[in-house]
């Protein structure tokens, strides 16, 4: 297609296709009307000049043909032995009549003929016409000086009864009625001529007219097919561009691109779409870059919300995370500060995972401890535990793999660091929102709960094990992890001691020998907390013999030695202070 139609409106190029076709369908009217009109101008010729004109002519030689049997008889009267004179003035009176009437249809001839060389618009017609015309000329002519002269020798005859002129009339009459009745011929012939030649023209103008639609049919089809092959190029290939470039879009193809190739409304379309994908590409990359310090999650709200972004917190019941890598300082001592860093992030990284993937939110790293909860608006009230957990537990596969690269990190592979980490769950009320100074937030919680997994993850220290968790998240766990019943603790800010927990594995994990350990420890510390010592101490010795190195039977029997020699007295409630 021209260049130039590239910048014009659809709607134009649309009422352009029209206008051709209805230009197209006028020509073909023109031409079918111009035909049809010379076929009618035929036709008119025929039925309203040539066939009157041969009623004429019929009448012109039925009137002639009645003169000349008037002259026979006359000629009959004449030869008879005596001369009738009534019966000749009768004859002469039937010739007058015959002969008025000859003149009167050539009179209607001639009138009707002019008529048709006025009105007349084809020019074989005219001259036929006129030709026709001056034969009729001819035939009255001679006529009038036929019928003159046959009635001056009747009157003749009537006064002198002298009949020799009569013989003389006679041979002039038969010359005249000779010429009269070759040009009778000759016109009929003409006549005849003039309507084969006028059916034949109408079946020329037919067949014009035929040929003619032909040939417009044929470039209407022609234009019609490169109207179509324009619009396929110029209209339907863009839209399948756009639309297989929307599709390579949906499926996260940020580099999808729309080639512009008009000015037109879809090139308009075309250009919106990359300036939408320009935009999108912005806000991924916003995301990229911000989701390595912000949960991906908070910056699509906060790219969503934009507008409407408060500082109004809201209270959400969550599970925290609190993990810190034991004994780090010692570890750092051992590295350059790029060396550091390097451990500090693969560690993160390897810890970060299980969180992501079991959709949690991390809250913030400090150092080497990270803090992430889980809750509502981000995944569901009774999932927010579980998730917790599962997530914590897939800590110490994280870990292993870390120890597995400390070679590559630390540059040495003897005197390696024994890396270990504690995690601490809690769950409770919290404050969620947007917190820090005008030009500076973070999304974030506030609350006791958050102190709680804390002194989770710091009580782990003391006790020897992995992970610690609340009574409140053991509670919400029960039906899909298997945990330990550790101690009473008291936390800050909080006037009763809750029972704290160790997360073992998920249900269904413990070995029976690991079972029975954990109900025998359990039954110890009920023994403990009544102050059975000695049964107590039985539990805790038996617990040793299944599991050499569990560090809380180990810190109970320390604690029962204490306690044997300086009981709490009666209202204990069960703490170690």
């Amino acid at each position: 297609m021209i260049k130039w139609t590239k910048k014009v409106p659809i709607g134009f190029k649309i009422f352009g296709i029209a206008i051709s076709m209805l230009v197209l369908l006028i020509t073909l009217s023109y031409i079918t009307s111009d035909r049809a009109t010379k076929v009618s101008h035929e036709l008119t010729a025929v039925s309203d000049y040539l066939i009157p004109l041969e009623e004429f002519i019929t009448k012109i030689d039925i009137h002639t043909l009645q003169q000349e049997l008037v002259l026979e008889q006359v000629w009959r009267i004449i030869k008879s032995r005596s001369l009738n004179l009534e019966k000749l003035k009768k004859e002469q009176e039937k010739f007058k009549e015959h002969g008025r009437q000859v003149e009167k249809n050539i009179a209607l001839a001639t009138q009707l003929f002019d008529q048709a060389i006025e009105k007349t618009e084809t020019k074989h017609s005219l001259i036929d016409f006129v030709d026709i015309r001056s034969k009729l000329k001819s035939i009255e002519q001679d006529h009038s000086r036929l019928h003159k002269q046959a009635l001056e020798v009747m009157a003749s005859i009537s006064e002198t009864k002298d009949t020799s002129e009569f013989k003389f009339l006679q041979k002039q009459l038969d010359k005249e009625e000779d010429l009269i009745d070759s040009y009778m011929i000759s016109l009929l012939i003409l006549i005849e001529n003039f309507t084969q030649r006028s059916s034949r023209l109408v079946e020329e103008h037919e067949r014009e007219v035929l040929h003619f639609s032909r040939i417009l049919v044929m470039v209407a089809i022609a234009i019609g097919l490169l109207f179509s092959l324009a619009l396929t190029k110029n209209l339907v290939r863009p839209l399948k561009d756009l639309l297989s470039k929307t599709r390579s879009l949906e499926q996260g193809n940020l580099d999808a691109k729309v080639d512009i190739r008009s000015q037109d409304e879809i090139g308009d379309l075309a250009d919106i779409f990359n300036s939408m994908v320009h935009e999108i590409r912005k806000k991924e990359r916003i995301k990229a870059t911000f989701g390595q310090f912000v949960d991906p999650r908070i910056v699509d709200s906060l790219l969503l919300q934009s507008k409407n972004i408060t500082d109004k917190g809201e209270k959400q019941t969550v599970t925290v995370f609190f993990s810190d890598v034991a004994g780090f300082s010692a570890i750092s001592e051992m590295l350059t500060p790029e060396g550091l860093v390097n451990l500090i992030n693969q560690y993160l990284t390897l810890a970060s995972e299980p969180i992501i993937r079991y959709h949690g939110v991390i809250d913030k790293f400090i150092g080497d401890a990270v803090v992430a909860f889980w809750g509502p608006p981000f995944v569901t009230a009774e999932e927010h535990a579980n998730f917790a957990c599962s997530a914590a537990l897939e800590q110490f596969i994280q870990l292993e793999k870390l120890r597995r690269r400390l070679p590559d990190i630390m540059g040495f592979r003897k005197g390696l660091p024994n890396l270990a980490i504690r995690v601490g769950l809690a769950t409770g009320e919290v404050v969620m929102g947007n917190v820090g100074s005008k030009k500076t937030k973070s999304y974030t919680i506030i609350g006791k709960t958050s102190q709680v997994a804390e002194e989770m993850e710091s009580s782990s220290k003391k006790y020897g094990t992995q992970i610690l968790i609340s009574q409140e998240t053991q509670r919400l766990t029960q039906d899909t992890m298997e945990t330990r019943k550790i101690d009473f603790l008291r936390v800050k800010e909080k006037e009763e001691p809750i029972e704290i927990f160790e997360l073992l594995c998920h249900k269904g994990e413990l070995s029976s020998t690991e079972k029975e350990m954990r109900d025998i420890f359990e039954a110890g510390l009920e023994e403990y907390l009544k102050q059975s010592w000695q049964k107590a101490q039985e539990h805790f010795q038996t617990c040793l013999r299944l599991k050499t190195d569990d560090k809380p039977a180990k810190l109970y029997l320390e604690r029962l030695q204490h306690l044997q020699n300086s009981p709490p007295g009666d209202n204990w409630d069960g703490t170690w202070t």
